[in-house]
């Protein structure tokens, strides 16, 4: 008795059941997966056999959940309505503790006459990688007059695992001694800090003269000279009166400082 043949499979037939089912379940965000299968199928399909009409129709459908279910997974991740107010701490002093991960209680201010450069950044953030080696060089050479700090805004235990991934790789030659911070870390377990809730981006790095007050905001990666020149201009005291011209005309005195990449 011969066997039955086999039953051909139909590639374009699933491309288009994946279609037809993305499009309603893209109202519940989960279509935008499916429709991105059918659009990855039927482009495929179309690279065989451009004239193919079904595999045509699939990928634009396919587009079309990718879209649909995009939106729906926005709203649901960021409600519509006015994001929170950018709370603007140049000139403001700040008086609050950090933790490191040592257990120590350090204040924001260094209160002994020194600038201090705070670092607010994360461990998945590839610019606040980036950025460890000029903190560090700062942290070695200038200590005496700037005293480098940083809080990352993820859990002690996630910091801990990674500052120590960090010194065996700089043990094994893998990254230079100067890439593992040595300088004191706190982290989002310990007190609030009004400086990372105050921070859009990362890394974001404020710059307090010697009276606490913040004198700069810089957002993303700077280079060596143009942080010392800040800090520098941070030693000086701050403007009297506390206007907020200042500010406002973008005068070196306290202002945010643009990014240099």
């Amino acid at each position: 008795m011969p066997e039955p043949a086999p039953v051909a499979r139909d590639p374009g037939r699933l491309t288009a059941v994946l279609a037809a089912f993305s499009l309603p379940l893209s109202l519940f965000a989960i279509g935008g997966l499916l429709g991105l299968a059918a659009l990855a199928l039927a482009s495929r399909e179309l690279r065989r056999n451009p004239a193919d009409r079904r595999a045509f129709a699939s990928a634009v459908v396919g587009l079309i959940s990718m879209f649909l279910g995009g939106v729906v997974a926005t709203f649901f991740l960021a409600p519509p309505g006015s994001p929170p107010p950018t709370v603007d701490l140049v000139g403001t002093v700040q008086t609050e503790s950090l933790q490191t991960l040592d257990g120590a209680v350090i204040p924001v201010a260094a209160g002994d006459g020194r600038v201090t450069l705070v670092d607010v950044w994360a461990t998945w953030c590839p610019p606040c990688i980036a950025s460890i080696p000029v903190l560090e060089a700062v942290h070695r050479d200038l200590r005496d007059d700037v005293r480098v700090v940083s809080y990352a805004a993820e859990p002690r235990t996630t910091v801990v695992k990674w500052l120590e991934r960090r010194r065996l790789d700089a043990t094994a030659g893998r990254i230079e001694p100067g890439a593992v911070p040595t300088y004191p870390i706190a982290t989002r377990d310990g007190p609030p800090l009004a400086l990372a809730a105050a921070t859009r981006a990362y890394p974001t790095l404020w710059i307090l003269d010697a009276a606490g007050v913040v004198r700069f905001k810089l957002e993303g990666m700077h280079d060596l000279p143009t942080l010392l020149s800040l800090l520098r201009m941070a030693e000086n005291p701050a403007p009297e009166s506390g206007s907020t011209s200042d500010v406002e005309s973008g005068t070196p005195s306290t202002t945010e400082a643009p990014p240099t990449s």
